[in-house]
């Protein structure tokens, strides 16, 4: 029995014994090894794949995030996107709106100085503008330097107009050769024009009291009678709207008030259109006021703004810098 071995097993209904001989034990040791062999691979394995596993679900996991924060970003920008989107179609609204205002306004200007409201709408804004600001000047220009608008800071009224009238204090009829306004004792008297004063002075001779005349440019002149109080002396150079004395009853007068004429040359006119003279009513006076050479002043100014524009031109203020 020295080449056999025994392996015994019991169990609950008893023993039983197997003899083998020594060469299926060494047999059994050689499966045992490979067995250990291929299990020892088999585990190792196994922690291997299970480590790469958990390496590529960290890595998988840690991507997931990446493109969840990209994703998150990308969001971010899309709605800033459409806020951005939003601000700049509120702003484009907003600027139509100043477009079409400023294009009403234009046109209202353009209507108000007296440009055909067909020939702009060709030209580019700027030159619109340009020709806005140029006809404005030239208007402007002709009513500060011819008289124009009322002489009395407040108009009450008035007492007797420019014609032929029964004289107040001689009972004769005559011609008032200007306005008389209504008005208390010391209201303001305002130039009418730009000019210089060519005589300040108490005037018994001519009935009016303290009387101021004023010399403006093209040939007219102007006079203010019955002053309480003269605020010019002569020689003095005088602006449109400058207060130059107050309302009176000095010479001979029934009261308070002003006399005022406008004179061309050495022909008297009826003030009156010259009073209601204005940039929004600009061209009416020149049918209703004879005997004054609207055209040439209209030309002569014209000249004036011409001039003007030569010199506000980028080439004129490049050689003016130079």
């Amino acid at each position: 029995m020295r080449n056999y071995f025994t392996v015994t097993i019991s169990d609950v209904h008893g023993s039983r014994h197997y003899s083998f001989k020594h060469f299926f034990r060494k047999f059994a040791w050689l499966i045992l090894a490979i067995f250990l062999l291929i299990w020892s691979v088999g585990a190792v394995s196994l922690w291997w794949l299970t480590y790469q596993a958990n390496e590529m679900e960290a890595h998988n996991k840690k991507m997931v995030e990446a493109y969840n924060q990209v994703l998150l970003k990308i969001k971010d920008d899309y709605q800033n996107l459409l806020n951005e989107k939003s601000e700049l179609e509120q702003d484009l609204e907003k600027k139509n709106a100043q477009v079409e205002f400023l294009d009403e306004s234009l046109q209202g200007l353009e209507s108000l100085v007296g440009i055909d409201p067909e020939a702009p709408e060709k030209l580019p804004y700027k030159e619109r503008v340009k020709l806005v600001q140029l006809n404005s000047l030239g208007k402007n220009l002709m009513l500060s330097m011819i008289p124009s608008g009322i002489p009395v800071s407040k108009f009450e009224g008035i007492s007797s107009p420019f014609g032929y009238r029964v004289h107040p204090i001689t009972g004769k009829r005559e011609l008032h050769g200007g306005i008389d306004y209504r008005g208390p004792m010391g209201e303001t008297v305002l130039a009418t024009a730009e000019g210089v004063v060519q005589y300040s002075a108490y005037n018994k001779k001519s009935g009016y009291g303290n009387l101021v005349t004023i010399l403006h440019a093209n040939g007219f002149k102007t006079r203010y009678g019955h002053l309480s109080q003269r605020s010019v002396k002569e020689g003095d150079i005088v602006t449109k709207g400058q207060k130059i004395g107050e309302i009176g009853s000095t010479g001979r007068s029934t009261g308070p008030h002003l006399h005022y004429e406008v004179w061309f040359l050495h022909h008297r006119l009826n003030p009156q259109p010259f009073a209601k003279w204005t940039i929004e009513n600009y061209d009416g006076i020149f049918t209703k006021v004879k005997g004054v050479p609207w055209a040439s002043l209209s030309q002569n100014v014209n000249q004036i703004v011409k001039k003007v524009e030569k010199q506000l031109s980028p080439k004129a203020a490049k050689l003016a810098v130079k």
